[in-house]
């Protein structure tokens, strides 16, 4: 059998090496971090655990818990979500609470299944990603406080309902398109991102826009491609036919995350692997495994494990006060530029 190691605990819980490291060697992490730490490190069958720290362990388990917050997840993985995720977790802990993740199934058009999944304990929910305002309107009916990751462009349905966190797009990919062009010298820019498919995406469209513009790029519609054929992603077989419709190989392809940049380099590498080197490409979230082909891809940076400890201080805050304003909060996001 393998040997456990620390970097095998981080990849199960999404976290740093250093913050795994720090819980089990005694360094500065909150107790309810350390405690979950231990607990999936014995679970895990890590063999330098020793007495002490199994007692915590055992300690933790007996712990009791204030209630119960409900993430709510559509069903698509990503090692976004999975890392976001872990910073839920461990929050929820922090906070004395513990989590419940349903995934919500896409027949579920009224609600009806989560509201049959919601435990007598929940004490609040966590959307994460943009659902149906029907849909939402019915959860609602819970009577919970609910705070959204994200939200449809017209967001005024969702803040009647509760509060909304956002990442920030504008302006990193504002900063990410002007490195492009000024410093990568790229004048010719295709973009590929579902311009309308959220409030957050469209604002990172909107940054690249102007990006462009502040630096007198003329763009080429033909390049621009913001509609995925089935009005949810840009899925690989959809970036496959767009690169089949360049006029020619763009100097640079903006895309809207992550994932749709290893698309379009998949889809280069297919059909002309030099243009797969030589084409800059851009993504966000920084998700790129780092044994991905192609190792230049420029992204930025969303502290997802501290995105998930945001969305859940703003459940719990309107759960110990229900009276409180909504909020719309838009959190930092980091541009690596190397």
């Amino acid at each position: 059998m393998k040997k456990v190691t620390i970097q095998d605990i981080a990849a199960e819980m999404g976290l740093s090496r250093n913050t795994v490291a720090k819980a089990l060697n005694g360094g500065l992490v909150s107790p309810q971090t350390r405690q979950t730490v231990l607990e999936k490190a014995w679970q895990m069958g890590y063999a330098k655990l020793d007495e002490r720290m199994l007692q915590e362990v055992q300690a933790g388990s007996r712990r009791v818990n204030t209630g119960t917050i409900l993430v709510l997840l559509q069903n698509r993985q990503s090692a976004f979500w999975n890392k976001t995720l872990a910073g839920i977790s461990m929050a929820v802990n922090d906070e004395g609470y513990r989590m419940q993740l349903h995934v919500v199934d896409e027949d579920d058009k009224n609600g009806d299944g989560v509201l049959r999944a919601i435990a007598d304990d929940v004490r609040g929910i966590i959307f994460m990603g943009v659902f149906p305002i029907g849909f939402v309107r019915a959860v609602s009916r819970a009577g919970l406080p609910m705070t959204f990751f994200n939200s449809p462009i017209y967001a005024q349905e969702y803040i009647d309902l509760g509060d909304v966190v956002n990442v920030d797009g504008f302006y990193s990919m504002n900063r990410l398109t002007g490195h492009v062009i000024k410093q990568k010298g790229c004048t010719k820019l295709a973009y590929i991102g579902y311009a309308e498919g959220s409030r957050m995406i469209q604002a990172r469209y909107l940054g690249f826009l102007n990006a462009c513009n502040q630096n007198g790029i003329e763009l080429d519609e033909r390049f621009l491609f913001t509609h995925p054929s089935n009005h949810i992603s840009f899925s690989y077989a959809m970036v496959e036919e767009v690169v089949r419709k360049f006029p020619y190989i763009p100097e640079a392809v903006i895309c809207e995350d992550d994932d749709v940049a290893k698309n379009v380099a998949l889809a280069l590498l297919q059909s002309d692997p030099s243009a797969a080197q030589r084409t800059v490409i851009t993504g966000f979230n920084n998700t790129i495994e780092p044994d991905f082909f192609k190792r230049d891809i420029l992204t930025v940076e969303v502290r997802m494990e501290e995105l998930g400890r945001r969305l859940v201080k703003s459940v719990i805050d309107r759960v110990k006060k229900p009276s409180m304003d909504v909020t719309f909060i838009t959190i930092a996001t980091y541009p690596k530029l190397s």
